[in-house]
Formats: structure tokens, C-alpha cells, sequence
């Protein structure tokens, strides 16, 4: 049975080690520009975590992967080359990962924000290619060019709500 739960501070060093897979798993298909010089950094996930944003995959008390889902406002989306198309409540998706030897966690995490009603929107680094395919199989509108906190580039995207 898969249950999704709020992460909690003693899940830390797991959640470290599932970030630090996805990004050998990054670098192995030609992705060397995201998730770099630290990120996402300890910091970073404890704001997840005291902000109850960030969730845990489990199937039989075994961690399959996380992901951070935040309703309201993102602040690298106020701008955007290109256009949402609608200024409706959404709900991003941030720092998807799968524990080794894990799969679906995508199409887990996704199910799980659907249910909160609202847009879905999300982004990727332009050399992110197993995540620009699951973005485009799952019905997501390309919206534009955002940049991030360190000014580099990323693709957008949004599901409206009609799913």
C-alpha cells in the first residue's frame, strides 16, 4: 500500500540521500547544470519541512521517493518569458526524487497534487530529459522561460485544474 505523508526533521538524512542519488541519476543522462553547487541544500529542505511541504512516498514502510508541493504564489514565476494561462490558485512541484531502485514516484506525487483542486505548475532545466518527457506525457501546457534564485533558466509549465 502507498502512503504519502508529511516529512518530519528525524527523515532528514534519508531525504539527503535520496537528493544526492537523483543527482548522480541527473549527471548520468546528460544533465550537469541543475541541481548543483549544493542545492537543494539542508536549509532548504527544513524550510520544506517546517512549512509542511514537503511529503514523503512510502510503500510497506519503505521510502520510494519526495517531493515538495507548495499552493500559493511562487516567487520565480512572477516572471516569466512567455505566459500562464491563467492567474488561478496553483500548487508548484519542487525537488521530485525517487530512491533507488524506486519508479512511478512522479506519477505518485503528481496524483497526490491533483487532488488539491488547484493548478499544477512546474519546472525543469532544459537538459532534464527524463523529466521533460514525463512533463509532456502527463498533459502539462509549456508556458515560458522562468529563472530561478541563481538566474539560470528553467522550462514551465502548468496542468489546469480541469483533470
Amino acid at each position: 500500500m502507498i502512503t504519502i505523508h508529511h516529512t518530519r526533521a528525524s527523515d532528514l538524512d534519508t531525504i539527503m540521500d535520496i537528493f544526492h542519488f537523483a543527482k548522480q541519476r541527473m549527471r548520468e543522462f546528460g544533465n550537469k547544470s541543475q541541481w548543483i553547487n549544493g542545492y537543494p541544500s539542508t536549509e532548504i529542505v527544513i524550510k520544506d519541512i517546517e512549512g509542511s511541504n514537503s511529503y514523503l512516498i512510502k510503500s510497506d514502510n519503505k521510502i520510494l521517493g519526495i517531493f515538495t508541493f507548495i499552493v500559493g504564489d511562487e516567487p520565480n514565476y512572477s516572471n516569466i518569458d512567455g505566459e500562464w494561462p491563467d492567474n488561478k490558485t496553483y500548487g508548484t512541484i519542487h525537488r521530485i526524487a525517487s530512491a533507488p531502485g524506486a519508479t512511478g514516484v512522479a506519477d505518485i506525487a503528481l496524483d497526490f497534487c491533483k487532488k488539491s483542486g488547484v493548478n499544477i505548475r512546474i519546472d525543469t532545466h532544459a537538459d532534464n530529459a527524463p523529466m521533460l518527457g514525463w512533463i509532456a506525457k502527463r498533459g502539462f501546457t509549456y508556458c515560458g522561460i522562468i529563472h530561478v534564485e541563481d538566474g539560470t533558466p528553467r522550462k514551465a509549465f502548468q496542468l489546469s485544474n480541469s483533470f
